[in-house]
């Protein structure tokens, strides 16, 4: 996994604490040689070098502080904790008093590793040894405070399902946004630094990750379900050399706004840019540079403290459905500190002077990601200075610009002790996508979606879990889809909720108590399956774990499946009273499995001359057909065929019993792919 600060553009990302200098005694000889060849790898991020000169010094000094200390830097930059831990302890038994900074940085080890109770300790311990109340001081507090919201978290049943998406890749992928071209096609956008064919791709010495992010967007099915294909978007159009991204669409899909980072015209920094679409070409048009949402800071430039003016970053635009208000986030002077959210409007063909989201949504730390919901009422964004969970935590704010209420931290598991970023909603705001580089992941950030459960208001808590599975060969079915449905009286029934599983074939749904259910299980290759289960009754919470598996059936195209008890009088093709429960079960595996295309084929006995069998059997084969079509399926879902008596299924006929089983229907699966 990568490093937990690895992101897009590093500017983002401020450090989190401001490196001590060592207060060292000179040393000298072999010691000394090796601890000043060890800075020197530390500082141009040779962590392999400086790990393998700070470990000598350790080993043949116990006592050194700086070699543990660092020893303990150069593991949490490599994603290593509990070494990073180990060490960081180490150099507390050496000297407990010599360098406050130990005790913040094992804090935060302890909060990534959910040992909330250690780590308010240790920021404690550092509050009380920091002379100074400043940014690390109040970072420290903001710590504390991220601790005591995800104790309080720990005890809350979950308002989100979350789930990676199929199309995640080993490197970095993030900010994921919707896009529509007017209803012609749906795709998810995202930026990725997944490494080009045919191409040299600059990697980060540390993580390992490509250094440069590029635009990528995927065909979005329904809401969990993306197309195998991931396609990068043009090259030179919207894609360059350098960082590309993230993006954001008008409501139509014919205008974005991105950003492009180390291009000539803003001096190298990143700004924003916008292109068009033009349906009729299929083409983005050249990115416009925005120069009227530039900003300037000042920056040092040398030793000597000489500083000069420069473009600000701009990045993580969001614009507004009706293409009217444009979001950003920006480190240009006048905000709260950091980078902060800001925001423009359309004024004719330009945009009117960015102003600051202000205080009640901007921290003195770091704002990023913003997204208004499509009523406009919330807003959506990602900060690490209101004392979240840990790293970047999302929040929801309500209202409007200029009156928006107290930011809320969206909880668990939405945010982790890692960094999350960049919640986007669908309409409705229950289903929506991020990206985070908690563990567990496929690359250093990857793309989640989080699906919001609705909770019955009364006392119960009640849920029920399983895997959708083969019939035959019991392992999991992935990528199936699992639908809750809802007795609201004997007869009739409803569709509560879906669940689209993951590599793992794993659902589960939230229930309410005192209702009956049942679950569907699907597959594209499978016939559907059902369970049933009631919570009548249920006087405390419980969990449903019993069977609650269910299991597919495999279609086989082709091979013919008998209906039971579909009989007919002799010289007769009509339909019996006692052969409809079998026809109506056709009927719902039809319902059951809108994908499916069957031929409906009828046999005979051997009695009479086997042209009129032929036609007697065709008859018949048609009667099923009749009734499934009344019934609503689709006429080009079914097509039959009489076969008469040249199938039998015994031979030769010696019993009545033996001509009635020859007298039956079938029906095979000759297609999985009918499409509405």
């Amino acid at each position: 996994m990568a490093s937990k600060r690895t992101y897009w553009f590093s500017a983002v990302f401020l450090l989190l604490v401001v490196c001590a200098p060592f207060s060292l005694k000179a040393q000298g000889g072999k010691t000394g040689k090796m601890l000043a060849k060890a800075r020197q790898y530390y500082e141009v991020q040779n962590y392999v070098g400086a790990e393998e000169l700070y470990s000598r010094v350790i080993s043949d000094d116990p006592t050194n502080y700086e070699a543990a200390f660092q020893l303990g830097r150069i593991n949490n930059a490599l994603d290593d904790y509990r070494e990073a831990l180990n060490w960081y302890r180490k150099a507390v038994e050496i000297d407990p008093n010599r360098d406050d900074e130990v005790y913040y940085r094992i804090g935060l080890i302890y909060k990534l590793l959910n040992n909330y109770r250690k780590a308010k300790e240790s920021f404690e311990t550092f509050k009380e040894m920091h002379a100074v109340r400043d940014e690390l001081y109040e970072r420290a507090e903001l710590e504390i405070a991220g601790c005591e919201l995800a104790e309080a978290e720990l005890v809350k049943r979950p308002n989100h399902r979350v789930q990676g998406v199929s199309f995640n890749s080993s490197a970095d992928d993030q900010y994921p946004v919707f896009l529509d071209q007017r209803q012609q096609d749906k795709f998810l956008a995202f930026v990725s630094g997944r490494p080009l064919p045919n191409r040299r791709n600059k990697v980060n010495a540390v993580t390992g990750q490509p250094k440069d992010r590029d635009l990528y967007y995927v065909v979005r099915e329904n809401d969990t379900i993306f197309g195998t294909e991931v396609t990068r978007f043009p090259y030179k159009t919207i894609n360059f050399k350098n960082n590309d991204g993230p993006a954001s669409f008008t409501g139509d899909g014919l205008t974005m706004y991105f950003t492009i980072c180390n291009a000539k015209k803003n001096k190298r920094g990143c700004s924003i840019y916008e292109s068009k679409y033009n349906p009729l070409r299929k083409q983005w048009s050249k990115p416009l540079f925005l120069e009227s949402l530039v900003g300037k800071k000042e920056v040092v430039v040398n030793s000597r403290g000489k500083v000069k003016q420069v473009p600000s970053d701009d990045l993580t635009p969001h614009v507004t459905p009706d293409g009217r208000t444009l979001f950003f986030v920006s480190d240009r002077p006048g905000g709260q500190g950091g980078f902060d959210i800001w925001y423009s409007r359309r004024v004719g063909a330009g945009w009117s002077p960015p102003q600051n989201l202000g205080p009640v949504v901007n921290s003195p730390f770091n704002e990023v990601g913003p997204f208004t919901n499509y009523d406009g009422d919330k807003l959506y964004y990602t900060s690490d200075g209101l004392g979240g969970f840990g790293g970047y935590d999302i929040y929801e704010a309500e209202g409007t610009i200029g009156e928006w209420g107290e930011p809320q931290n969206m909880g668990s598991p939405i945010n982790t002790t890692y960094n999350d970023l960049g919640l986007y909603w669908m309409p409705g705001d229950s289903m929506g996508y991020f990206s985070s580089d908690r563990t567990g992941g496929v690359g250093g950030y990857d793309i989640y979606w989080a699906q919001k459960i609705f909770y019955d208001p009364g006392r119960f808590k009640v849920s029920v879990k399983g895997l959708i599975r083969d019939k035959y060969t019991k392992q999991p079915i992935p990528f199936a889809t699992a639908i809750l449905y809802e007795y609201t009286s004997e007869e009739s029934i409803i569709a509560v909720d879906t669940f689209y599983t993951d590599q793992d074939a794993r659902y589960e749904f939230p229930l309410v108590a005192e209702k009956n259910y049942k679950i569907l299980g699907n597959s594209p290759d499978y016939f559907a399956n059902e369970e049933e289960l009631s919570t009548m009754g249920i006087e405390q919470d419980m969990e449903f774990v019993r069977n609650i598996d269910i299991e597919l059936e495999p279609i086989i195209i082709d091979s013919a499946i008998v209906l039971q008890n579909i009989y007919y009088d002799f010289d007769k093709y009509y339909l019996r009273q006692d052969a409809l429960p079998e026809v109506r079960r056709l009927l719902k595996i039809m319902v059951d499995n809108p994908n499916i295309v069957i031929e409906l084929g009828s046999h005979t006995d051997s009695n009479g001359r086997p042209n009129y069998n032929k036609e007697l059997s065709n008859n018949r084969a048609r009667a099923v057909v009749k009734y499934l079509a009344d019934n609503g399926i689709d006429p080009s879902r079914l097509a039959w065929l009489g076969y008469g008596e040249g199938q039998p299924l015994v031979w030769p006929e010696v019993s009545p019993e033996d001509e009635q089983a020859n007298r039956r229907t079938e029906f095979k699966v000759t297609s999985i792919d009918f499409s509405f």
